[in-house]
């Protein structure tokens, strides 16, 4: 799991940008993003983490603090999901938002895996 640093820390905006423009840059595993901080969202991680485990096609990235992502336009349409309340944000290989998931399915491990295997196919929302 990638965790992004926070505004708070040194640098951490232009850090927090820079490892995820690597994850978009890869092409190579479907990504789950996660948002906000707190032990709800660190929770929903973890279990992204684990359905991630031992699987190199796909990624979970943890974003505890969201105004890192501020800025940069690749970075919008997730700023644009989490503003509306979802929490996890399901991205293709070619970064392109799949599915999106909050409230108890974010926590389902059912979910989750439904939201990494439409990833991981291509599948993108409308």
């Amino acid at each position: 799991m990638l965790i992004l640093p926070t505004s708070k820390s040194p640098d951490g905006k232009a850090r927090a940008q820079k490892l995820l423009r690597a994850v978009v840059d890869q092409r190579v595993s479907c990504t789950l993003a996660v948002f906000n901080d707190g032990d709800r969202p660190r929770e929903i991680a973890s279990r992204a983490d684990r359905r991630a485990e031992n699987d190199p096609f796909r990624a979970v990235v943890y974003i505890p603090d969201v105004t890192v992502l501020e800025g940069d336009p690749t970075f919008s349409p997730l700023l644009k999901k989490q503003a509306v309340g979802e929490e996890v944000v399901a991205l293709t290989i070619r970064f392109e938002i799949s599915s999106c998931l909050k409230g108890p399915s974010a926590i389902d491990f059912f979910e989750l895996e439904q939201a990494f295997t439409r990833a991981g196919s291509g599948e993108v929302s409308p």
